[in-house]
């Protein structure tokens, strides 16, 4: 992600905050949380939360919305096919991981 691409992130997540009453000790009691986690598993962590959260919104949200073209409902679908998406490569990538096999087996090397 290019420098300007994070920047305008920032930017427009920290704006939408602001509209929805976060502070920034909601923001650091966040960042202590996520700082406890080893680096790799920082981002994975994050990933998670913000994808649980989304879940529970989008059934809540589901649960109550009645209007045909929702935008609301929209743009949940959409971030729940990127979820799942991310999702599903975690698994997938976790799953390669575990059962990954040598390139040959130990027991089939041959004798010199």
């Amino acid at each position: 992600m290019a420098e300007a691409d994070v920047q305008n992130s920032l930017a427009q997540v920290s704006k939408a905050a602001e509209l929805y009453g976060v502070t920034d000790q909601d923001v650091e009691r966040w960042r202590a949380g996520i700082e406890e986690r080893p680096a790799w598993a920082q981002r994975a962590h994050v990933s998670g939360m913000l994808a649980q959260r989304l879940v529970m919104t989008a059934l809540e949200h589901r649960g109550e919305c009645e209007r045909e073209d929702c935008r609301t409902c929209a743009g949940l679908r959409e971030m729940l096919v990127i979820a799942l998406a991310g999702v599903r490569t975690v698994v997938d990538d976790r799953l390669n991981e575990l059962y990954r096999r040598p390139a040959r087996w130990p027991w089939r090397r041959r004798s010199l």
